[in-house]
């Protein structure tokens, strides 16, 4: 039996760690894609309770939206061809005078033309700054904060 130099042991090695190493990633890289992909145009909805979802998906300006309600929960949904939205909608609100406020906190204004019903918010002279929306229906008492990213 005839004895590998140590040069060629060297390159074996080097050659078998980069080629595990090139597989390894590309099945993360697979991984990751097909899991960004796999819920594009989908709403995914939770709660704090959720923290997987919680942590990944809510933005911090909404995440740290004043609570109008004690009975409230988040939806994310990815956009297909529009904006994503991060949104946090309470149930049997009587008031979203805090919402406003804390919009205001971010120097944030309410934009006076409706187009959709809902109110919107920007950001002066940063054209760049999300967008915010609040929705208030008075039959149902649902409000919804809503951030554009």
């Amino acid at each position: 039996m005839r004895n590998i130099s140590q040069p060629a042991a060297l390159m074996f090695s080097v050659l078998k760690w980069g080629i595990l190493f090139v597989v390894s990633l590309g099945l993360v890289l697979f991984f990751l894609l097909w899991l960004m992909l796999s819920s594009l145009g989908e709403t995914t909805v939770y709660t704090e309770q959720n923290l997987w979802n919680y942590h990944s998906l809510t933005q911090d300006a909404i995440a740290q939206a004043p609570r109008i309600t004690a009975n409230y929960h988040f939806e994310f949904h990815n956009g297909d061809g529009y904006p994503s939205m991060n949104s946090i909608i309470f149930e049997n609100a009587r008031n979203v005078e805090a919402l406003r406020d804390y919009l205001k906190s971010m120097g944030y204004q309410r934009d006076q033309s409706l187009i959709y019903g809902a109110e919107e918010w920007h950001k002066p002279g940063v054209p760049e700054a999300n967008t915010f929306s609040i929705d208030y229906d008075p039959k149902t008492r649902q409000a919804t904060l809503s951030m554009t990213l």
